[in-house]
């Protein structure tokens, strides 16, 4: 993908990019800091201090969300500065394209129910593969499908709009398979072995990304056929054999718990929604799954592209980290189950 020095330069910066991220042990001894003034001095230090005015905006869903967003734009901004004109630029960009997929959501949102464009609110984010800005001021879905580039992106919402029911769920998983896509078509642009240590941590971040947005499905009770049809043609086919075999939530961690791969995450994931009862903590222990799958693969290639991977997931790690703290105290959540949840899995 990269060549010579072009490559050892941008890696070497990325290590020092990652020099700057916070001890993930740091942040889950945060749990048990009771007083909230403290909590908010510890953060000050950090970069997301930067967007949080007082202790009072830790109670604010919205504000931690948005931190988090603008900590890892920022990262990323400079990791692509670093990586211009390269492959590896591409690949960044569609890895952080998911922003644009869920701006693009709310924009969908917007016009199908009607809400004025003074009301519809993007992701802080900066766009990657749509220009969400533009898309953002269309005032009707005509409009909108116009201004779409990407012509597949554009047929896939045409079809969901001729559809007679406009399920909006069938429409996320639309969206999450686009994705999937993305990334797929990236690592077969990438010109690096099937065996090398990029291939394997970007194919395992899709696995996770696939698990994660199944297990939200079944939360939500989506029906297999609407799952299925989505996610028919993609590979991980004993997730999807698990999907048919499970009726809820509860049946598909069963089945998963079954399955060699997936029995550790299972078990977490179940244990965490009877300790907490809150959908985040599911999309919490993936992304705990998803990031110690990449600092086990990159250590296989440190002085590769893997380890550009691995820290774009790590930053995203711990934002996600800081957010289970944070949310976790507004909820009420005990220091011991926060604690438990942040710490690394038994697989």
């Amino acid at each position: 993908m990269l060549k010579g020095a072009k490559k050892k330069y941008l890696i070497v910066r990325t290590h020092g990019l990652a020099s700057h991220l916070i001890d993930p042990e740091d942040i889950r001894s945060w749990v048990f800091i009771e007083d909230q003034r403290s909590l908010f001095d510890r953060l000050a230090k950090t970069t997301y201090g930067n967007f949080f005015e007082g202790a009072e905006d830790l109670l604010d869903v919205e504000k931690i969300e948005e931190a988090c967003l603008r900590v890892n734009s920022i990262r990323v901004r400079a990791l692509l500065s670093l990586s211009r004109g390269t492959l590896i630029e591409d690949l960044i960009k569609v890895f952080m394209s998911k922003y644009d997929i869920e701006n693009l959501r709310r924009i969908v949102f917007s016009l199908l129910y009607g809400r004025r464009r003074a009301e519809l609110r993007l992701l802080p984010m900066e766009p990657y593969l749509l220009d969400v800005e533009k898309l953002s001021k269309a005032d009707s879905f005509e409009n909108l499908l116009e201004m779409m580039v990407d012509r597949a992106l554009a047929k896939l919402l045409s079809d969901w709009l001729s559809t007679e029911e406009r399920d909006i769920t069938a429409l996320d998983l639309l969206f999450d398979r686009y994705y999937v896509q993305k990334l797929f078509e990236s690592i077969k642009a990438m010109r690096v072995s099937k065996r090398s240590a990029a291939r394997f941590l970007l194919n395992s971040y899709v696995e996770n990304m696939i698990l994660g947005t199944l297990l939200k499905a079944k939360y939500l009770e989506i029906s297999n056929d609407v799952i299925l049809q989505a996610f028919s043609k993609l590979p991980f086919r004993k997730l999807l054999a698990a999907v048919e075999k499970s009726k809820n939530l509860k049946e598909f961690l069963d089945e998963l718990v079954n399955m060699a791969p997936y029995k550790a995450v299972g078990i977490e994931i179940d244990r965490a929604m009877k300790e907490v009862g809150e959908p985040w903590v599911i999309e919490h222990v993936v992304a705990k799954r998803a990031y110690t799958n990449s600092l086990r693969i990159s250590l296989r290639g440190s002085m590769s592209e893997a380890y550009i991977l691995m820290y774009l997931i790590s930053s995203e790690w711990e934002s996600q980290s800081i957010k289970t703290v944070l949310l976790g105290k507004v909820s009420g959540v005990n220091p011991d189950v926060l604690y438990s949840l942040l710490a690394p899995p038994t697989e």
